[in-house]
C-alpha cells in the first residue's frame, strides 16, 4: 500500500511547490517500479544527476524507459506507452507522464490486492 498514491494530491503539491515535490514523487515512483519489475533498474541519484547534467534530456529517456517497463508489467503494449511518455516529456509535460505512471503503479498494486 505504500506505493499507492493520490494522483490529484501529488499534482497539486508539485504545482504549489514549483516542482520540488515532484522530485520526491519521482523518488517514490522509482522505488515502486523497481519493486514491480523485481530489479534495481532505476536509481534516483543517477536520474537526478544525469537529468541536471543533460539539461533534462536524460529525464525524457528515463520517462520513456519507465513507461515501457510499467506497460510490460501490466501486459500492455510497451512501445506505445514509451513513445507517449517521450513526446509528452519533450514538450515539458512530464507531470502528465508522472500522473500516468502513478495511475499504472496504483493499478498494479490494486490488481495484486496489496
Amino acid at each position: 500500500m505504500e506505493h499507492i498514491r493520490n494522483i490529484t494530491t501529488d499534482i497539486l503539491l508539485s504545482l504549489v511547490t514549483c516542482g520540488l515535490y515532484n522530485v520526491y514523487w519521482q523518488y517514490k515512483q522509482i522505488e515502486a517500479v523497481n519493486e514491480i519489475i523485481a530489479e534495481e533498474r532505476y536509481s534516483f541519484i543517477k536520474w537526478f544527476l544525469l537529468s541536471l547534467i543533460t539539461c533534462g534530456l536524460y529525464h525524457i529517456y528515463h520517462e520513456y524507459r519507465m513507461s515501457e517497463d510499467l506497460a510490460r508489467a501490466l501486459g500492455e503494449e510497451p512501445s506505445a506507452a514509451g513513445l507517449t511518455a517521450a513526446v509528452l516529456s519533450f514538450f515539458a509535460l512530464s507531470i502528465i507522464v508522472d500522473a500516468i505512471h502513478q495511475s499504472k503503479i496504483n493499478q498494479y498494486y490494486h490488481h495484486k490486492g496489496l
